[in-house]
């Protein structure tokens, strides 16, 4: 079903948290993209990378996205807007609610209107 997706679509978002195995997924989502831009759908092209649950403090969050920045940087725009690891997602998500209805305020609600921003001024250029 991704595939097909895939074909069909014009660009892709790709969100990915700071961890190793996400990092890895990233690498092989991005194979199959270009395989299937060769192949299928060759209109197909990339947002950019939005990295999510991101902790600005810790060690692992830094070194991931200096490992993103560094292989995928040059060829693939990675967002600025980082989304916060947050509590308040999970809640949001078992009201059945988006984070901007649960709680506007909170700094993942901020930081995805931030995000929206910078999409749209991307795509305006």
């Amino acid at each position: 079903m991704t595939l097909n997706v895939l074909a069909s679509c014009d660009s892709v978002l790709i969100p990915a948290t700071p961890e190793y195995l996400s990092a890895k997924g990233l690498e092989l989502l991005l194979k199959t993209v270009v395989k299937l831009k060769k192949r299928i759908n060759p209109k197909i092209s990339f947002e950019g990378i939005l990295l999510t649950m991101f902790e600005e403090r810790t060690n692992l969050s830094k070194k991931m996205l200096e490992m993103i920045k560094g292989s995928y940087g040059e060829n693939i725009k990675i967002f600025k807007t980082r989304i916060p690891k947050s509590v308040t997602v999970g809640e949001a998500n078992l009201k059945s609610m988006s984070v901007g209805q649960y709680r506007p305020n909170s700094k993942v609600a901020i930081a995805y209107e931030k995000f929206a921003e910078e999409l749209i001024d991307n795509d305006s250029k």
